[in-house]
């Protein structure tokens, strides 16, 4: 599966979702023209992907020890019990 498409449609929806929101707040074309709304919301548009490409590492990261943590905790909590069934048994 190629990834761009996705990231492509993912940032026009972004970007039309702030001209949206723009234009709901500042609903008179006479103040901002469809253009600048169009260029406020790339440039926000650009800001939040950066912020996210920024973030992604540290999420990686965090999964990481997520799932190691889990593991060693399923590994701690398993044992006593195997030895427990071992005993009834």
């Amino acid at each position: 599966m190629d990834i761009v498409p996705l990231i492509t449609w993912t940032s026009q929806y972004l970007s039309d979702r702030v001209a949206r929101s723009i234009r709901e707040t500042i609903p008179d074309p006479r103040v901002l023209s469809n253009w600048q709304v169009s260029q406020i919301a790339q440039a926000v548009t650009a800001q939040i992907e950066e912020a996210a490409r920024l973030d992604r590492p540290r999420q990686r990261r965090r999964e990481w020890m997520l799932t190691i943590v889990g593991l060693i905790a399923g590994a701690l909590i398993s044992i006593p019990i195997g030895i427990w069934i071992n005993s009834i048994s």
